[in-house]
């Protein structure tokens, strides 16, 4: 693995200051239409298994990625049926494992299952509540609200989860609550909602029915400014990450607007950017950035951890709610491990370790009986056999 380490600028002694560093992890993706390729990738969703779901809009389809970042399967196809897409540009997963489509050509948002069915749609081109002028982005609240950028209208239109429309704020300004072709809706486990005002150069947040809060950003470059910033995340702590999309770099900002960091540049190394757009917040904290041509792909940031050590794999163990013959056994394994490890076998020894403490943590705080134990230890392949993603 290439380890870049990106510039990170942390605002010291701040009650919402990012803690460690944004390192390149890993990448995926190059311009085509064979699964895994992209053709403008653009919004992205990550799920509690750390499977990816990528809007990847001109080859008018969402592809899924397992959290070893392999493909696993494609929904949609072109066209404007049931189930087709005409350039998804934005996706959404709600609590229940629903994954909402911006389908924007055809003015509509599209609902898929867990398994990739389909299972209803509400839209068609207009100007009145449930219609649309181009939905770009959609985003899925904590309580299965549904908000919906409705880019050409100028305008955030909210609805239930199965797209019965609530209520629509906005119109073409500068002040509070105006918009300019807003591209982005992100809703944090507050329920607050973030909007990525593209044409103002700025982020506005509401409440969850669409009072304004605050704004912050302006056109620039330098720390905490924007140029036209297309994407948004937020993760646990209130934090939002925006994708700084014509400054070649994601920014990190505070629950208030406090700039925190940033890292990026032009170009097609890793750590470097062309046009990021989407961008998500896995569940381990890991950020993932979509982008488009000639990049074409998926990039990966986080803390990069060290191998963990035997000891704190059998630490790990013993705080499981394992049988006492499937704990020993697992011990046993770890400390074959680590006798291969002492001969020599360093860096593939090391992710098979990794690999493991990533299944054990997956273990943690379920109760699981031995036969789940066994299937999951039999998919991840045994301690000092080959690393489930490696």
């Amino acid at each position: 693995m290439v380890l870049a380490t990106v510039a990170v600028i942390a605002l010291m002694g701040s009650a919402t200051a990012v803690a460690g560093s944004y390192d390149f992890l890993t990448a995926w993706g190059s311009q085509g239409s064979e699964p895994g390729q992209f053709e403008s990738p653009v919004g992205i969703s990550v799920d509690s298994r750390d499977y990816s779901y990528v809007a990847d809009s001109f080859n008018d389809r969402i592809q899924v990625f397992d959290a070893c970042h392999a493909w696993t399967e494609s929904i949609g196809a072109p066209g404007s049926g049931a189930g087709q897409l005409n350039t998804p540009l934005g996706t959404a997963l709600g609590a229940d494992g629903t994954l909402y489509v911006a389908d924007a050509n055809n003015n509509r948002i599209e609902a898929f299952d867990a398994s990739g069915s389909y299972l209803f749609a509400w839209g068609s081109p207009g100007t009145g509540p449930g219609q649309f002028k181009g939905p770009v982005a959609v985003a899925a609240g904590p309580t299965g609200e549904v908000y919906v950028a409705d880019l050409d209208n100028n305008r955030i239109q909210q609805f239930d989860a199965t797209g019965s429309f609530v209520r629509a704020w906005g119109r073409f300004g500068t002040g509070g609550g105006q918009f300019n072709l807003p591209f982005d809706v992100e809703v944090d486990s507050q329920g607050h909602v973030f909007v990525a005002d593209t044409g103002n150069n700025r982020i506005q947040e509401f409440d969850a029915a669409g009072t304004f809060i605050r704004k912050w950003g302006t056109v620039g470059s330098t720390d905490g400014q924007l140029h036209s910033p297309r994407g948004l995340a937020a993760d646990s702590a209130g934090n939002v990450y925006v994708s700084d999309t014509s400054n070649n770099r994601i920014q990190v900002f505070g629950p208030t607007g406090t700039f925190l960091a940033k890292w990026g540049s032009e170009g097609g190394e890793p750590g470097q950017f062309s046009f990021p757009l989407g961008v998500a917040v896995g569940p381990t904290g890991n950020v993932y950035v979509s982008e488009e041509y000639p990049n074409d792909r998926i990039q990966v940031f986080g803390e990069e951890a060290l191998p963990p050590t035997v000891a704190d794999l059998i630490e790990a163990v013993d705080e499981l709610p394992l049988p006492d013959g499937t704990r020993s056994s697992l011990e046993a394994k770890l400390h074959s491990a680590e006798a291969a490890f002492e001969r020599g076998a360093d860096a593939a020894a090391a992710n098979q370790l990794a690999a493991f403490a990533h299944q054990l943590e997956a273990l943690s705080g379920k109760k699981l009986d031995s036969t789940e134990v066994a299937a999951l230890i039999a998919e991840a392949g045994e301690v000092t056999g080959d690393s489930p993603c490696a």
